[in-house]
């Protein structure tokens, strides 16, 4: 009995299971568009021949009747016109219109999901600035405090920002997605995915390390970095390298300027951005070797910082950057002709640099 009726049973095509999963292509919405100018265009011209109006009338009475408006101060009186607006309107016309409206509204959402989830190629993006691969750990709260930066930073307040990343499938969270930022779901490693991201038009390129405690992302960022410079981008690029090694074989596979991951602190790569070199200064800050900021207990009353500035320079000291006054705060670079009160300065030293004891200190701002 079964195979009787599944004799009767139509074969099913590729095309059928087509249009239960496929959203309607833009080329779709023109061929509709197309069909229905031609039927409005053949109804025009048959109420002209049947009811012998002007092309105005003809054409008024055709858009008010696919319209469904109908406002009845024009109608088809003949046979042969009610007929042919039987046919071409309420046969053709009219289902055409409500196509193409469900099309264009499917195509709109369409589009708009494939934004969210980041399956749009961008690209007529330009002078924006991509981020390539995310944290491992805290990922979101990393890249709002990352992208806020950005978004306050005046030098960087308009530029797009893009992400290009396979951490967020379903789409960026609604915290990155309210700065404007989107993104491209896939690695980087994958060809086309730099293409994807109008990577050779970006202004600025950052290449994250995906895991800033293993030294085998360093290979992963080496591979990226690349295959960017095989696109010849002019964008300034900045990569972060977990072992200090490779530092130099990232510059010369085209970095610009190499830092630390630093998750705490996404500020530090902003600032690396918009003042290349500041990236050097701000990790000899963190770290003994080399320069770096020490405290010396000195006291001095109604003397101007720039006073206190050069007589440190002067005495091969170091670059003075603040002080903590007489109720124990710290104030960093303060007006050149104030009068300082201090206990303590804050001095940028170097790491050959003898500092001098506290009497010798003391006597260079006795006056």
């Amino acid at each position: 009995m079964h195979s009787f009726w599944s004799s009767f049973r139509r074969k099913r095509k590729r095309g059928d299971f087509r249009k239960r999963v496929f959203m309607h292509a833009a080329r779709d919405l023109k061929t509709r568009f197309l069909l229905l100018a031609l039927v409005l265009a053949a109804h025009s011209i048959a109420m002209v021949l049947f009811e012998e109006m002007d092309w105005w009338q003809a054409f008024w009475l055709t858009m008010t009747s696919a319209s469904t408006t109908g406002y009845g101060d024009i109608s088809a009186a003949s046979f042969w016109g009610q007929a042919t607006t039987i046919v071409l309107i309420y046969g053709l016309g009219i289902a055409l219109l409500a196509q193409i409206a469900s099309d264009y509204i499917e195509l709109r959402i369409q589009k708009k999901e494939m934004g969210i989830k980041g399956q749009l190629e961008w690209e007529n993006m330009h002078d924006h600035l991509l981020i390539i691969n995310t944290p491992t750990l805290y990922t979101e709260s990393y890249l709002e405090r990352l992208v806020d930066q950005v978004c306050n930073t005046p030098d960087l307040e308009n530029t797009p920002i893009q992400f290009l990343t396979p951490d967020f499938p379903e789409g960026l969270p609604l915290s990155l997605r309210s700065f404007g930022a989107v993104h491209q779901t896939g690695e980087a490693t994958n060809e086309g995915a730099l293409e994807a991201c109008s990577a050779e038009k970006a202004k600025f390129i950052v290449v994250l390390s995906p895991d800033s405690q293993n030294a085998h992302s360093d290979s992963l960022v080496f591979d990226i970095l690349h295959r960017i410079k095989a696109l010849n981008s002019s964008a300034y690029i900045l990569a972060e390298a977990v072992n200090d090694h490779n530092r130099a074989r990232f510059k010369e596979a085209g970095a610009n300027a190499v830092i630390r991951p630093v998750r705490a602190y996404p500020e530090m790569l902003v600032r690396s951005l918009i003042a290349p070199g500041t990236e050097q200064v701000l990790e000899d800050l963190f770290r003994h070797q080399g320069d770096h900021t020490v405290r010396l207990q000195v006291t001095i009353r109604d003397t101007s910082w720039a006073d206190v500035v050069i007589t440190l320079m002067k005495a091969g000291i170091g670059t003075a950057l603040g002080y903590e006054n007489t109720q124990g705060e710290i104030v960093t670079q303060p007006k050149a002709k104030l009068e300082i009160q201090a206990n303590s300065l804050i001095v940028m030293v170097d790491d050959d640099n003898a500092l001098p004891d506290k009497q010798s200190l003391q006597a260079l701002f006795t006056h």
